[in-house]
């Protein structure tokens, strides 16, 4: 006996897979969405220090937290200058001098202290190129 499918058959295979089709998106999105809500904050880096340079001037903030922090050091002088910090656990330096016009960058780690900042070239620490850092521990 050759039977052939009838209508109403032909149209539950085909709403069976239209569901399948819309739905199986639908519940993946659904998961996705779930495993990020459990997912912990993304911690995002905090701000440059801006640290500007002149002769013989040192403009940055005086106190910062603790943590690891990139200082941007702008040369806004005539001269060349350098960018030193030295303080509980630390004593890091530009790894070149910053031109007129230029900037570079340091990356360190602060601890809650008193930190030493100077321009370690030739006697401008000593005509005023120095300032006193204070880092607070974090709230």
């Amino acid at each position: 006996m050759n039977r052939k499918p009838t209508r109403y058959a032909n149209d539950f295979a085909g709403a069976r897979r239209f569901a399948f089709l819309l739905l199986v998106p639908l519940g993946l999105a659904g998961l996705g969405a779930a495993r990020g809500a459990d997912e912990p904050p993304k911690v995002t880096a905090a701000a440059p220090v801006e640290v500007h340079l002149t002769e013989y001037t040192i403009a940055m903030p005086k106190t910062l937290p603790a943590g690891p922090t990139t200082f941007a050091v702008h040369n806004e002088g005539a001269k060349a200058h350098s960018f030193k910090i030295e303080g509980p656990g630390i004593e890091e330096i530009l790894s070149k001098p910053v031109h007129p016009g230029e900037t570079g960058t340091l990356e360190v780690t602060l601890k809650p202290g008193e930190y030493k900042v100077y321009c370690p070239i030739g006697s401008h620490s000593a005509k005023g190129m120095t300032l006193a850092l204070t880092v607070t521990a974090k709230p």
